[in-house]
């Protein structure tokens, strides 16, 4: 680049910004901004409590309970566990935790472990009315020929259990349509 200047001093040429910038110079306004400006900050989100285990139990019970355990997606109903853990059903995050997942009933769908295995790789996700979405290459033929006929997810009955919107359409556009699995 050429730069013509006719008749105007280095005063004029600091003014409209052509002077060469002198970052070591106390006069130039460089010199300051680089011990004045804050670098950028990284982000770290807030420190949380971890949940305690008692939380975590409960929030297991009541997912279990809510879906009267039922898988979400097959309908498939299942005995009440003996112990804590439940064989048949995989308690699973519809937006994962660590992606700003909350630790709430209507984060978490009730799924029999195919069926968890699909979502969470991001084979099948549920749509904004609670239809079930299907990439027909990427999930298993077997798990297809269970899901629930009507093509719908079965919801619970009270509604503070039902799936979170969001959560749901975290799931679709972040993990469904990016293929890729999220960190659950």
């Amino acid at each position: 680049m050429i730069l013509i200047c006719c008749s105007c001093d280095l005063q004029d040429r600091v003014d409209i910004g052509l002077a060469g910038r002198d970052e070591d110079d106390p006069r130039d306004p460089a010199y300051w901004n680089k011990f004045l400006a804050e670098g950028p900050t990284p982000f770290e989100p807030a420190p949380e409590h971890k949940p305690t285990i008692e939380t975590l139990r409960s929030l297991y019970a009541a997912v279990l309970v809510n879906y009267q355990y039922r898988c979400a997606m097959t309908g498939r109903q299942f005995t009440p566990p003996e112990a804590l853990l439940h064989e048949d059903l995989k308690i699973t995050p519809i937006r994962p935790l660590p992606l700003g997942g909350p630790l709430h009933v209507s984060n978490f769908l009730c799924l029999a472990p195919e069926a968890d295995t699909a979502f969470r790789a991001g084979h099948i996700t549920i749509g904004p009315q609670c239809e079930l979405v299907v990439d027909l290459s990427r999930i298993d033929p077997e798990l297809v020929e269970v899901l629930n006929p009507i093509g719908r997810l079965r919801l619970p009955e009270a509604e503070i259990g039902q799936p979170d919107p969001a959560a749901l359409r975290f799931h679709r556009e972040r993990i469904f349509l990016n293929n890729s699995p999220g960190p659950f």
